[in-house]
Parts: C-alpha cells; sequence; structure tokens
C-alpha cells in the first residue's frame, strides 16, 4: 500500500513540476519563452561575456544613481531607483563604479569549463532579519531595467517569487539582502520596515542571453533594483527536506539534481531515491536531527536505493 501511495504521489509532483515548468509569471522569471524566436545558435558565452562586461564597465564608469536619495532615508521607506548620465550639471557625482561591490558567478560553456561572469551590485539598505536562499521564496518589489535606462517590469507592491524559477542574476543577489520586520497595523493590513534593499547589474547569461522578450533585446545586461520584504524557507515537495538541500552538487540549478533519473528534480521529488519509501520516511525517522544512514556507507537513506 505504502509503495501505490508513494507511486501516485510521485505521479502527482510529475503532473506538478509539469504545470509548473511551463507556467511565465513575472518578468524575472527565467524562462521568457513567451516571445522566443527561431535563432541562430548561441553566441560563444567566453567572448560573448567580455563584450558585455566591458559594456556594463563603461556605464558604471559614465552613470550614476541618485544615492543622496537612500541617505538617512526613514525605516519604512521605498525609494525608488533613478540612473543618469554623469555629463552637464551631474558631473561632480559618484559613478556606480565607485560604489560597487562585485561578485562572481561561475557558468559552464560548450566545453564544460567554468567562465566566471561578474554581478555588480550596491547595498542601499542591508535589513535586519535572515537573509534567503537561492531555493527560498521571496516577498519583494522591485524594478528592471536594461544599461539604455529603460525600464522593461515594475512592481511596487510587493510579490511572491519562487527563487529556483527567476533569473540567475536576481537569484544569486538576493541571499546579499536580509528580511525586514513585519508590521501589524490597526486596521488588520500589515507593512514592513527596514527591510533589505539593493541595485544589481549583470551580463546576460545570468538572465535571458540569446532569448528576448518584448521588452528585453538578445543578449541585454540586465539591472534590478529589490526590496526584500520577508521570506519563506521552502520544501517544494513535502517530503521534510528544504529544498536548497535538495542542490546536491550546490551548484544552484536544481533541475540537474534527480538522483533516481525519473526525470523529476530532487526538490519536486518526494521518493528521491525511488525505492518506493517516501523521502519524508527515509530522512530522519527518529526525529534526532540526525539524517539516516542505516548501512553507514555515507550515503543517507532517502537518496540510497539499497
Amino acid at each position: 500500500m505504502r509503495h501505490i501511495k508513494t507511486e501516485m504521489n510521485k505521479h502527482f509532483f510529475s503532473l506538478l513540476y509539469l504545470s509548473l515548468t511551463l507556467i511565465i509569471v513575472f518578468s524575472c522569471s527565467s524562462d521568457s519563452s513567451d516571445d522566443q524566436q527561431t535563432a541562430l545558435p548561441p553566441n560563444e558565452i567566453g567572448p560573448q561575456y567580455t563584450k558585455e562586461n566591458d559594456s556594463i564597465i563603461d556605464f558604471l564608469k559614465n552613470h550614476f544613481y541618485n544615492y543622496d536619495d537612500f541617505e538617512n532615508i526613514s525605516s519604512n521607506e521605498q525609494i525608488e531607483l533613478k540612473i543618469d548620465s554623469i555629463k552637464g550639471d551631474n558631473l561632480n557625482k559618484t559613478p556606480l563604479f565607485n560604489q560597487v561591490t562585485t561578485m562572481s558567478v561561475d557558468i559552464l560553456n560548450s566545453n564544460d569549463e567554468k567562465i566566471s561572469h561578474n554581478l555588480y551590485y550596491i547595498i542601499t539598505r542591508p535589513g535586519v532579519g535572515e537573509s534567503p536562499t537561492v531555493a527560498d521564496s521571496v516577498f519583494v518589489s522591485y524594478k528592471g531595467m536594461l544599461i539604455s535606462n529603460s525600464t522593461f517590469d515594475t512592481r511596487k507592491n510587493p510579490v511572491w517569487l519562487d527563487q529556483t524559477s527567476v533569473v540567475r542574476g536576481f537569484q544569486e543577489f538576493t541571499p546579499l539582502l536580509k528580511k525586514g520586520n513585519v508590521i501589524v497595523n490597526n486596521n488588520g493590513t500589515y507593512s514592513f520596515e527596514n527591510f533589505g534593499s539593493g541595485i544589481v547589474i549583470f551580463p546576460s547569461k545570468l538572465g535571458y542571453y540569446e532569448k528576448p522578450t518584448s521588452s528585453i533585446p538578445a543578449y541585454s545586461p540586465l539591472i534590478f533594483q529589490v526590496n526584500l520584504k520577508t521570506l519563506n524557507t521552502t520544501d517544494h515537495d513535502s517530503d521534510g527536506v528544504n529544498s536548497i538541500e535538495e542542490d546536491l552538487n550546490n551548484d544552484h540549478i536544481f533541475t540537474n539534481d534527480d538522483t533516481d533519473s525519473d526525470g523529476i528534480p530532487n526538490f519536486y521529488d518526494n521518493d528521491d531515491d525511488g525505492d518506493g519509501i517516501p523521502t519524508k520516511d527515509e530522512y530522519d525517522s527518529d526525529d534526532d536531527g540526525v539524517v539516516d544512514d542505516s548501512d553507514q556507507d555515507g550515503i543517507p537513506d532517502y537518496l540510497d536505493i539499497d
């Protein structure tokens, strides 16, 4: 009976995973298939990154953001990002280049060689709570821009985003922020204060790369302003294992971890090793806080078919 129930659950999660992969929700979603065009093979990653990074550096050196507006802001204030050129009356402004911090994300090219891609970011307010992982759900308001200074999307009111479904640059940046405090108002509504805010700029391989949308051309570096209001730790398949722990190779790509090779990634599979026993019954069956490994072979029971 347990095996039959497990198979039914696996069928449910298989359908759920298939359904979710077909849903496109927000512009920062990692799937831009709404406007995919038949195109030539994508540009080689290394040369394309070099070209884009040069463009980003030039942009950073010749533009500034409205940093004066972010000084001494109130705890619940949300300032909209504005970027302008350093020229004319703005010649004395501090360029973005002098204010950003750099972090790197490795991307594999067609030869499985790692190509480091730089993200450039500014934390305008760090926040006060915990930070999300790359697998969690985040409640954010945001603004998306191109380095042409045009806006392709904006959400002034916060929305929930699944970190496993947004573009890579957005996903890698949000863990640098901390959530805010939730304030419940007398009328039953709620607000947030001291939430983390920041700006990130990254090359197109961490965005949509060769796949254009109606408002984002192919090979476009992206800019996001993000306000992290709060978060939820996720367990997508409700198997008792937080989704971040299902990224076995720690590459922040959740679709390539599939222990039983059944076509359902572990973070959507409630029987990760395909042995007919639900993961939740093998993970920590005695509730001692230690992941079970019955045969002491170094492989947790929920990932060990034998």
